[in-house]
């Protein structure tokens, strides 16, 4: 799993540093490439994840863990999700009904319904905007600006990401 996980980060990596490398770019159009960069460093590692995790045992933990939260926490952490998915397409957001305020039993259906091709569907329909803001913000936070490089800041935040995402063994 470390040898998969380091070979997906150092393509993405590697990518990103190609969308950085295309000569000179004005200010505005640097921060749009900067955050379709993060968009797609993290939307590979989503992506690597997914495709190594154990699915059905996901599905199983993450339902159990909705059934054992109160609806107090259960709306909090929705609120969470929903500042990342609100910018989601119509379709995707009808066809999972999202809103503002989500049942615990609509967002059990919703993870009882997923499959791998719609993970992904999903994942790609995050706007790299909202993704870029996420990760800037949380190097504030954490103050690591100076304190790594890039790689080391965003195998950080991925570790800390997955950790609360999901206590999912992999395959």
């Amino acid at each position: 799993m470390r040898r998969t996980k380091f070979i997906a980060i150092t393509l993405i990596l590697l990518l990103a540093a190609g969308a950085f490398s295309q000569g000179h770019i004005f200010a505005q159009d640097q921060a749009a490439a900067e955050d379709k960069a993060i968009g797609a460093i993290f939307k590979g590692l989503a992506k690597a994840y997914f495709g190594t995790v154990d699915l059905q045992k996901f599905k199983k933990d993450n339902i159990n863990e909705l059934n054992n939260m109160d609806p107090e926490g259960f709306q909090k952490r929705y609120a969470q999700v929903y500042e990342i998915i609100r910018n989601w397409p119509p379709k995707l957001k009808n066809s999972y009904r999202v809103a503002e305020h989500m049942s615990k039993s609509q967002a059990i259906k919703n993870i009882e319904s997923l499959d791998k091709k719609k993970i992904y569907e999903m994942i790609d329909s995050v706007p790299d905007t909202v993704i870029a803001k996420k990760f800037k913000g949380y190097l504030d936070k954490e103050k690591q600006k100076t304190q790594s490089n890039l790689a080391e800041q965003i195998n950080h935040f991925w570790n800390k990401a997955v950790g609360k995402f999901s206590k999912t063994a992999l395959k």
